[in-house]
């Protein structure tokens, strides 16, 4: 059951009319319900992975709250002595960590197994290949949907109970609403339990205004989806099917495209599912927040997949940071070289592993490792010349409040993320490398393949070629006024009824006429559904 499909649409109007009427006391069962209807969708056998996972955070989360609730017990006893506190403290401590670390295990051991075991096996046949040594192996394993957002998730659980942040889920099946919740299960956020559970198990009433807001939301992450991204996406596969005997700017144009389709593919899932969670009156973290309009790339992931990077952010950078190794590095580079270079310093090695983990995450391929190393050394060097650079531009009396200025910084950091972008467009480190010096090839004919017609021959013709620069400048355009503080869907919902459904007919229509779909063509599938 794919979100653009009209199954789904059918799906929905079933649950929203159950969730209103029938379950208003029960609203969580019913969510519950719909999430393993949705799931069952996805692949019958693959719902036995999401609630093994579950249920083994659920017990160990109930083994460690335990453990919280007898240290607290003991410790509060004033007649003991404060060496005797202390001891009990870190036996408490050895024993939640040994939960907590099993709980790991279980969880991502589960996603490596099914995600990386292939990738293991074709480095280790590699490698034995230089010595002379034939070994060949590889297993069949399908993505169970969603298995890197809910293990994320129902890890930030576990270690927020062993950090005492929290007291433990005691009902199963809350636990397991929290993994599966289908409006966010695809392409997540990735949603804090502190932040969803409680929402989960409220009970809602319905609200006009909160539910035309978000089916609005809805609206929109169809045309995102529909009218843009697929669009874009055969005109960056038709490129890619022919990369091989192109140079210059067919691949330049195919890459810039290709940056705005996986953003809008993205956006407009998490639209859906925003917009679907609206309705029931829960409200999922804002996941994306115009990261084209970035000015530098440590600013470009704050504004990308927001909730991704805080959870490397908060379970991956700062216990790194935290590491006798990093505390040491940082103590020495302070004396020797003062404070600034030990800030530069200290940030390296937690980069590093959190890059290194961000690009395996994405995929079980050397190219995503690539990409996580590129993106790595594109922060750290940032942090790096972030001072000289000032200098720089103070000594060139470069004024840097002007709008030339700040259309310099975001083309800059677009077009850096763009050639990170080619390790995803590519299909491994190989091609990828090809490419990057195929784009920068601009040898003749390739300079004048802008007028020649050949830009019309990658699948798109040249209404459609047009059409679509045409709503990238209007994403440009929209993005700009709400980088100015406008709410668009406020200002729609102050409008005259009449306008409004005007609005929303022309947007309608524009998915209708304009949409990419129908047989033959599967534009349902998301681009991130594959991690």
């Amino acid at each position: 059951m794919e979100l653009t499909g009209i199954q789904f649409l059918l799906f929905l109007c079933v649950v929203f009319l159950l969730y209103f009427t029938v379950f208003r006391k029960r609203q969580w069962v019913l969510l519950l319900a719909a999430s393993i209807v949705f799931y069952v969708f996805a692949g019958v056998k693959y719902i036995v992975f999401i609630v093994i996972s579950s249920l083994v955070t659920w017990l160990i989360g109930l083994k460690i709250q335990s453990l919280n609730d007898r240290e607290k017990e003991i410790v509060s006893d004033k007649t003991l002595e404060k060496e005797i506190i202390k001891q009990h403290r870190a036996e408490f401590l050895k024993r939640r960590r040994f939960w907590m670390v099993l709980d790991l295990l279980i969880n991502l051991g589960i996603l490596c197994v099914i995600k990386y075991t292939n990738f293991a096996l074709q480095e280790v046949s590699l490698l034995l290949e230089h010595f002379g040594i034939q070994w060949s192996k590889s297993f069949s394993f399908v993505l169970p949907l969603g298995i890197s957002f809910y293990t994320f998730m129902l890890v930030s659980y576990i270690l927020d109970l062993y950090w005492k942040r929290y007291r433990a889920e005691t009902n199963f099946f809350r636990m397991l609403l929290f993994a599966s919740y289908f409006p966010h299960i695809t392409q997540g956020p990735l949603s804090r339990y502190n932040k969803l559970a409680p929402q989960l198990a409220q009970n809602h009433s319905f609200d006009y205004d909160r539910a035309a807001k978000g089916l609005q939301l809805m609206l929109w992450g169809f045309f995102e989806k529909l009218v843009i991204a697929d669009r874009l996406a055969i005109f960056t596969n038709g490129v890619y099917s022919r990369w091989k005997s192109l140079n210059g700017l067919p691949l330049v144009v195919a890459i810039i495209f290709f940056s705005v389709r996986l953003y809008m593919d993205f956006q407009g899932c998490m639209d859906i599912g925003r917009g679907v969670s609206q309705v029931f009156g829960i409200e999922l973290e804002l996941n994306f927040n115009h990261p084209y309009f970035s000015k530098t790339m440590p600013e470009f992931w704050r504004r990308w997949h927001i909730t991704l990077g805080a959870w490397f952010k908060e379970y991956l950078l700062y216990p790194v940071s935290m590491t006798p190794l990093c505390k040491n590095l940082t103590r020495v580079t302070r004396r020797k070289y003062g404070a600034a270079v030990s800030r530069v310093v200290s940030t390296i090695i937690p980069s590093i592993c959190v890059w290194l983990v961000t690009g395996i995450w994405h995929g079980a391929a050397v190219r995503y490792i690539f990409w996580g190393f590129y993106h790595g050394i594109l922060i750290i060097g940032s942090n790096i010349l972030e001072i000289p650079a000032e200098k720089a531009v103070a000594a060139m009396k470069i004024r840097k409040d002007t709008f030339s200025y700040e259309l310099f910084q975001m083309t800059r950091t677009f077009i850096l993320s763009a050639i990170g972008r080619i390790f995803f467009f590519a299909a491994n480190a190989v091609e990828a490398r090809a490419i990057f010096f195929r784009m920068f090839n601009f040898r003749n004919p390739a300079l004048y393949t802008l007028w020649d017609g050949s830009m019309y021959t990658y699948g798109l013709d040249q209404y459609a070629y047009y059409l679509a620069w045409l709503l990238i400048a209007m994403l440009w355009g929209i993005g700009m006024v709400q980088e100015r503080g406008v709410v668009i869907r406020d200002w729609i919902g102050k409008q005259n009824l009449l306008f409004r459904w005007v609005l929303y007919l022309l947007l309608i229509a524009s998915i209708l006429i304009l949409g990419v779909y129908g047989k033959g063509y599967d534009a349902s599938k998301f681009v991130y559904g594959a991690f």
